[in-house]
């Protein structure tokens, strides 16, 4: 079995931004990956592919692969008519990481149909969703509001990614340099479930406490920082809780539990290990429950990276269903 069917992991881009960043995900990950795509837009479901992203078309009786056209009903009932396309990419998934951009058609429509039907299943999902700028307007902003609590109804785990938070630290970069970076903070955080198992280094995350993250996570916030140099420990601590994607700190001071994943060279210290884990715990709850593994990979040479998913509503065991009239 290889290292990306072990892991039980599989990534689903849903609609065409979905797609693309899912996509973006891949190709920065360099490796195998189960990753798939759905659109109900032929073109962008093309597009994607073209980036190496395996895609299928939703609604195409319906739709005709020309869209939903904004309408989330259409989306909804596109992912309806195909779920059924989706089983035999899902042999062997234990969990699924979900990529859309919430506010238009099909990622706020046939995104929470889909998780729906992987709860049912019995599939653990995490949902990275993206909440369109600002100034995209009050319709696109009240559409995916709308489509949150759907999410929130069926995901194990939620991560809402405000863009106007994401693309906060790009300043006043050239357009293509920020999508750049926002879209590499983004997969920094995705792809960390899949390197913390795939590629450890001097500490390993096994699938099954990941799955129980997952699993027992309930809303979270993603925070990335990235420093180079003699006392690039303390500054990625800093940098993370002045995050504007973990609310300056604010989710760190409420998180039922963290993830923290450190990635790096060779030349990763032990005492830089522990600055940075003292740091972040000194900035959670007292109670807070940690999980951290690290990454060693070339790539990280010179340089340390560490990713944070705070889990804001964290239980630390699920209830246990109990049959009627079964035996004590």
């Amino acid at each position: 079995m290889s290292q990306e069917q072990h892991s039980g992991l599989l990534l689903l881009g849903v609609g065409g931004g979905g797609c693309r960043l899912a996509a973006s995900v891949l190709a920065a990950y360099g490796g195998r990956m189960r990753a798939l795509g759905v659109d109900t837009d032929a073109l962008s479901n093309k597009q994607a592919s073209e980036g190496g992203l395996t895609c299928l078309l939703l609604g195409g009786a319906r739709l005709a692969g020309h869209g939903t056209g904004g309408d989330a009903i259409k989306g909804r009932l596109a992912a309806q008519d195909d779920m059924q396309n989706l089983a035999p990419h899902l042999q062997g998934v234990r969990t699924v990481v979900v990529v859309a951009c919430l506010g238009a058609g099909t990622g706020g429509g046939a995104t929470p149909e889909i998780i729906k039907c992987l709860h049912d299943m019995g599939i653990a999902t995490m949902c990275f969703a993206l909440l369109p700028f600002a100034f995209e307007g009050d319709a696109r902003r009240k559409a995916a509001e709308r489509a949150l609590p759907m999410l929130e109804e069926n995901a194990d785990s939620l991560v809402p990614v405000n863009l106007d938070d994401l693309f906060g630290s790009c300043g006043d970069e050239p357009l293509e340099a920020s999508l750049s970076r926002a879209e590499a903070a983004l997969a920094s955080g995705i792809t960390l479930l899949w390197r913390l198992l795939t590629r450890p280094g001097f500490i390993q995350l096994d699938p099954e406490r990941l799955h129980g993250l997952v699993v027992r996570g309930g809303n979270a916030r993603l925070g990335c920082a990235s420093a180079q140099g003699a006392e690039r420990a303390a500054q990625v601590a800093a940098a993370l809780r002045a995050s504007r994607l973990l609310r300056s700190g604010d989710a760190l001071s409420k998180a039922g539990a963290l993830l923290v994943g450190v990635l790096a060279g060779s030349d990763l210290r032990l005492a830089e290990l522990g600055e940075i884990m003292g740091k972040l715990k000194g900035f959670c709850p007292g109670d807070c429950h940690v999980e951290m593994g690290t990454v060693l990979d070339a790539q990280y040479e010179g340089r340390l990276e560490v990713v944070v998913l705070a889990f804001e509503s964290w239980v630390s065991s699920l209830p246990v269903e109990v049959k009627k009239d079964a035996p004590p």
